[in-house]
């Protein structure tokens, strides 16, 4: 992928060459007028953000989300060289910065909840039809011929009829002269010769094989200092004396301070500043979390029968459970998770004149000027933020916990800081995914059908747990007026007026027909925070649903498939994607020998996804040895990104679902790197055989869905082998509980 900044675009340097940015009604609309004006002066024209035609031809694209590994640019490429009839490596990509026109979900700049393809499908392609049409108009008026005998290919207009061609970087000046079309007509879908179709190539591959990608920890600006700050032994935790006589006398050391967020070290570079905290003698108040024990906590939120605030309610699910004559209820559990993305926490900022300038791995610019302006006093207007690639990302690079530490170091400091965390600081000061107790309780009635279903979800908030994040949401309005908005919701949530919207997610949509079903939710309040981790409520919510499902299906001595399909709608997403599931699968064949055999599905972010996963236990170990996937995403942009995606969900759903954990002992997080937080390795991973069905619907998410049904897939399958039914998360760890193993 080639890197071009905004301003590179927007500057003089290509104002020689003919530049024709080109805008759709849902930007600053048609001033005709005055782009043709600049179009004169500089040879540019600046309607739009989305789409540019260079005097080369090549398109440029200004991307408004954030790479995180998930294809988005590759996939918003695709959909403007489509409409654009250009080859895929014609397009060059930029990311946006922070800017008030690109924002979008809850009035921010974000990328999270798979919305991105879904947002840009139709957005990027009226905005690359209406360049092509003005490009076309162009021509036709230049040749003076009707514009319906024109056609485009390969970056060109042709008039086959007198056999003349103009490259589209031909035309951008006479184009510049063109209204932008409020309506463009897109291309059917039965002339795509780009979206839907396999295409292995990413257009960020070859950077990132080069080395020439550029992430947030490789970001350098001129007089820039390194920073690492020492984070205390419990979240929350300050300095409270601080022996740095040592440390300061080693070469390169700029500044040692104590501050709110810990102790920072900041040196010429990262490695001198690492070797000064090595020298450091630090003792520490008490922190935040003081007390917090997550093993009491969790048999504390095993036991609470309160209730909750329903999210849900469809006929009396109460009253059919005190009639129902077979019944089953179940606990289950998860614990904290940490994201543990692989490139560490990280941020650049430099302050200048009053304003701050941020170089972040980011997935959302709103959230990181928040977090900026709200650590060093600053209007959020006055936070340019310039997003880089993002090694990992998960949600947790939606909260700027680290920018804001990065913007409090550079105002002591006054250069520009580079601040980089260390694995343990980023285990043991995360904003985890929150800790979960769902009982479930069902009825069969005599034909083995359910009649009721009732979901009771104890969890800590994810909503309760910051008000900066809450409060990005409200850039743009007067400070005080912001703060009344956040309050007033974070009062709501904590006396659970509202009930917690994403503890229940995934529950409370249920497609399956029961007749009587209520779904409630519970805030649990620490000093722990928590925020979004990959596909958040629904990562619990799957497993407890779909293992709840599988002992409904024992009970009533009904195939697993068979019974969640008789609770299934014909026709839709969720009937498709099993039946071409029991085909991929060969379900209703017995299982290889020695394996169990385990089903869920789950419908989250618009998408369906089926999971079939062959298990089997050796010396105690669970080891998966296949997982078949189907998934219906709607019309697939790149087939084989969505299969990366799926495969990766499934990965990272199994290494959460199979061993990670994050438990605290007195408030000390005891997970402090991967040796303790173990991800899947590679001669664990099973084969994944993935079908992505085809459909002419609009485009859902796909970086989410894939994880929540894998947790409940192998924990049926270890039941179907083994007879042991597990209901927490780490499923080793309750396996070994079970069988009396360590």
């Amino acid at each position: 992928m080639i890197e071009l900044s905004r301003r590179g675009f927007l500057g003089g340097t290509l104002a020689s060459a003919g530049v024709l940015t080109l805008a759709v009604s849902i930007g600053c609309g048609d001033k005709r007028a005055s782009r043709i004006r600049h179009a004169e002066k500089t040879g540019e024209l600046t309607a739009n953000m989305y789409v540019t035609v260079l005097a080369d031809g090549r398109i440029a694209l200004t991307v408004n989300k954030a790479e995180i590994g998930q294809g988005v640019t590759t996939a918003y490429a695709t959909l403007v060289a489509e409409e654009m009839s250009v080859p895929l490596d014609r397009v060059v990509s930029h990311f946006a910065d922070s800017d008030p026109a690109l924002k979008t979900t809850f009035n921010m700049q974000i990328t999270g909840g798979s919305t991105s393809t879904k947002e840009g499908y139709k957005i990027l392609r009226q905005a690359a039809a209406a360049a092509r049409e003005m490009l076309v108009a162009a021509a036709a008026g230049s040749w003076k011929v009707p514009v319906a005998q024109l056609t485009v290919a390969e970056g060109f207009v042709v008039h086959a009829a007198t056999n003349r061609r103009a490259g589209y970087g031909e035309l951008t000046k006479l184009a510049a002269h063109q209204p932008v079309p409020e309506k463009p007509a897109l291309k059917p879908a039965s002339a795509f010769t780009l979206i839907g179709k396999t295409e292995r190539r990413r257009v960020d591959a070859r950077a990132k094989v080069d080395g020439t990608a550029k992430f947030g920890i490789d970001v350098q600006v001129p007089n820039m200092v390194n920073a690492l700050v020492i984070h205390g032994p419990m979240y929350g935790a300050k300095p409270d004396t601080i022996d740095d006589k040592a440390a300061r006398k080693l070469p390169g050391v700029v500044d040692i301070f104590g501050f709110k967020y810990g102790v920072a070290v900041v040196a010429e570079k990262y490695w001198q500043a690492l070797a000064a905290s090595r020298e450091l003698k630090i003792t520490w108040k008490s922190g935040a979390t003081k007390g917090l024990d997550t093993e009491q906590l969790r048999k504390s939120m095993r036991s609470y029968d309160d209730g909750g605030t329903p999210t849900h309610e469809s006929g009396n699910a109460d009253k059919a459970l005190r009639k129902a004559s077979k019944k089953l209820d179940a606990i289950y559990e998860a614990p904290y998770l940490a994201h543990a993305t692989m490139e560490p926490q990280n941020c650049t900022v430099r302050l200048t004149d009053g304003k701050a300038e941020v170089w972040a791995p980011t997935q959302s610019p709103t959230m990181t000027q928040s977090f900026v302006a709200d650590a060093i006093g600053l209007a959020d207007e006055d936070v340019l933020v310039h997003v880089t690639l993002c090694g990992g990302g998960f949600g947790r690079r939606a909260v700027a916990d680290v920018a804001a530490q990065a913007a409090a170091i550079a105002k002591r400091v006054k250069r520009p800081v580079k601040l980089t965390w260390s694995r343990e600081s980023d285990m043991t000061q995360a904003f985890y995914r929150p800790i979960y107790a769902i009982r479930m309780q069902g009825a069969l009635g005599d034909d083995g059908r359910p009649t009721a279903l009732r979901a009771d979800i104890t969890s800590q908030s994810i909503a309760l747990s910051s008000g900066t994040m809450l409060g990005a949401s409200f850039a743009g309005i007067p400070h005080a007026l912001k703060n009344m908005f956040v309050d007033s919701l974070l009062a709501m949530f904590a006396t659970n007026s509202v009930g917690d919207l994403f503890s229940t997610e995934g529950l409370k949509e249920t497609p399956y027909q029961i007749e009587n079903i209520t779904i409630s939710a519970a805030p649990v309040q620490t000093k722990l925070p928590v925020a979004t981790w990959r596909s958040v409520g629904n990562s619990v919510t799957g497993f407890a649903a779909e293992s709840f499902i599988d002992e409904l299906a024992h009970a009533a001595k009904a195939d697993p498939l068979a019974f969640r399909k008789k609770l299934i709608k014909p026709g839709t997403r969720q009937a498709r994607v099993l039946d071409a599931l029991a085909k991929l699968s060969g379900w209703g064949n017995p299982a290889p020998s020695g394996m169990g055999r385990g089903l869920a599905r789950h419908f989250c972010f618009e998408t369906e996804v089926g999971e079939v996963a062959d298990v089997e236990v050796i010396d105690g170990r669970i080891r998966v040895r296949r997982v078949f996937c189907v998934v219906d995403c709607g019309l697939a942009i790149n087939p084989d990104i969505i299969k990366a995606q799926l495969e990766g969900g499934i990965i990272f759903g199994l290494s959460a679902a199979l061993d990670q954990q994050i438990t605290l002992v007195d408030g000390v997080v005891q997970q402090t790197n991967f040796d303790t937080f173990p991800s899947l390795r590679m001669f664990e991973a099973p084969e994944i055989i993935v079908q992505v069905l085809d459909s002419r619907e609009d485009p859902t998410g796909v970086g989410e869905p894939g994880l929540p049904p894998i947790a409940a897939a192998v924990a049926n399958a270890v039941f179907a082998v083994t007879g042991v039914r597990l209901r927490r998360m780490p499923l080793q760890l309750a396996f070994n509980e079970q069988r009396g193993t360590k």
